[in-house]
């Protein structure tokens, strides 16, 4: 059974607005676009705070990798606002 993080982190990332990020073309890994806005207006509907380092700390605790940036994809490498993280069991469509 998912952990209440990853639950909330899953419905969280399926509802995204798209200016602000969602899941990956392949739908492998959790994109965020604009950082300081999802920690701003988005963390604080989910968790009681809206701080985007202690939601990656919860990422890396529960075995999610931040991906490097593919200066080739839109909004690549110039992008320092754009994250991505992926975990093998955490993908869209599968929120188990």
């Amino acid at each position: 059974e998912a952990s209440a993080f990853l639950s909330k982190t899953y419905t969280m990332i399926d509802n995204l607005p798209a200016d602000i990020g969602g899941w990956s073309v392949a739908g492998d890994s959790m994109v965020i676009l604009d950082a300081e806005r999802f920690a701003a207006e988005i963390i604080p509907q989910y968790f009681k705070h809206n701080n985007f380092r202690s939601f990656v700390r919860q990422l890396n605790f529960y075995g999610f990798r931040k991906l490097r940036a593919d200066s080739s994809a839109p909004g690549g490498a110039a992008n320092s606002s754009r994250w991505e993280f992926k975990h093998c069991n955490f993908r869209r469509g599968q929120p188990d």
